[in-house]
């Protein structure tokens, strides 16, 4: 029987609830009569230790694929059966999705919120392929992944909010698995560490790294509202749209006939 961790880098007693309404229905749809599926939580001083030891529980489990996950997202319920269908897909590539970005960066060229995935163009410098050099130096070699442009696509640059991969992709990688850097002037963490991680499969272990645009997941976030949040949902204000667990709404119900 081939066997599926489903792992998350979250170390705290508390989490969303409608997360773990989501891991339950993950794994009460997840049915394949020669697939096993297990749930595990990381445990660590820091986000890379984390994750870190959410990965060696599921090899110690003797996990055939690792699935990386949010504990501040809610996936499609079907999605672990459609990352196993494109695992089969592409004979044994790396599956991602893409995941809203909590925030906005104004460097990027991206809008607030954006999904956000790049593939690595080589662009021809004097008859030469430039050697990509990083953001910074190379913008331009970044191409955004565009979800219209087909259901499954090749990319290069992607965080792990959802990541599926072989055991035999983590193990071909040299230890640590994960690690991040922190700016010695600010003391901040470089928020880099999973895009690297990416990075590694495809340098280090050789493997296609894949983004399945049909499968949409939502990013939990918690803001103040202000004024301008009026005028945001306006498609909210008809009836049964928007998310009825912050809106309430009833069906609309045609009054009857002599009545205002």
């Amino acid at each position: 029987m081939m066997k599926l961790a489903l792992v998350t880098p979250w170390s705290s007693p508390f989490t969303w609830k409608k997360f773990t309404q989501n891991v339950a229905d993950l794994l009460t749809t997840f049915r394949r009569d020669e697939w096993g599926a297990k749930f595990f939580m990381g445990r660590g001083v820091d986000p890379a230790a984390r994750h870190v030891d959410m990965i060696q529980q599921g090899l110690d489990w003797g996990a055939d694929l690792i699935c990386i996950i949010g504990a501040d997202q809610i996936h499609p319920e079907d999605m672990l059966n459609k990352l196993i269908d494109r695992w089969y897909e592409t004979e044994g590539g790396v599956i991602s999705a893409l995941v809203p970005f909590r925030g906005h960066v104004s460097w990027q060229d991206m809008r607030p919120f954006q999904p956000m995935g790049w593939r690595i163009v080589a662009n021809n410098d004097n008859g030469k392929i430039r050697e990509f050099r990083g953001y910074s130096q190379d913008p331009d070699m970044f191409e955004p992944i565009d979800p219209e442009a087909g259901d499954l696509q090749r990319v290069d640059v992607i965080g792990s909010g959802v990541l599926l991969f072989h055991r035999q992709d983590i193990l071909a990688l040299a230890r640590p698995w994960f690690y991040y850097k922190v700016d010695p002037e600010t003391m901040q963490r470089v928020a880099d560490m999973d895009t690297k991680f990416v990075w590694r499969l495809r340098e280090e272990a050789q493997s296609q790294v894949w983004v399945d645009t049909t499968i949409k997941v939502k990013h939990i976030h918690d803001f103040e509202i202000d004024e301008s949040f009026q005028y945001r949902f306006d498609d909210w204000m008809e009836p049964m749209v928007g998310d009825q667990d912050i809106f309430k709404s009833l069906p609309r119900v045609a009054q009857p006939e002599g009545e205002k």
